[in-house]
């Protein structure tokens, strides 16, 4: 008999450490994230000017910062995306324990995204060319039509 109870203690024990020791987490799950992102149009891109399709900007943008976020627990997704909604709180930040980390993640991650050449890519499509200033006004409606 005890030299059953031997054999599993020393089969539970191989099993235990066979498994890593520090066990992955969960990923978390950014469906809410990204639909907080995808409407944060103010808090990410400031004023847009009227015509531009912002989402052609934030889509890829927001496709980047989950990639970039992939590795953060579900409470720092959280609190960000209850940022991006303008939902965020001092106590709710002081509660989270280790909020300013986060921002510095968050920050970090806001500043490459930026920079990727996808969303670089879109924003420069969805800008109109500042004007040439060596170019001729465009023609008063107005004035008198001149013979060609």
């Amino acid at each position: 008999m005890q030299v059953r109870i031997a054999f599993a203690a020393l089969a539970g024990l191989i099993a235990v450490s066979l498994t890593p020791a520090v066990q992955a987490q969960t990923p978390a799950d950014f469906t809410g994230f990204n639909q907080t992102c995808l409407a944060a149009e103010a808090f990410l891109l400031g004023e847009v000017p009227e015509g531009v399709d912002s989402s052609l900007i934030l889509t890829p943008l927001c496709g980047c910062l989950t990639g970039a976020f992939k590795d953060m627990p579900q409470k720092d997704v959280d609190i960000l995306a209850a940022d991006l909604r303008g939902e965020g709180t001092d106590e709710a930040h002081t509660a989270h324990g280790s909020y300013e980390q986060v921002t510095e993640l968050a920050r970090e991650g806001l500043t490459t995204c930026f920079a990727s050449p996808e969303v670089t890519a879109a924003m420069q499509a969805v800008t109109p060319p500042a004007a040439d200033p060596a170019a001729p006004a465009p023609a008063d409606p107005a004035a008198p039509a001149t013979p060609q």
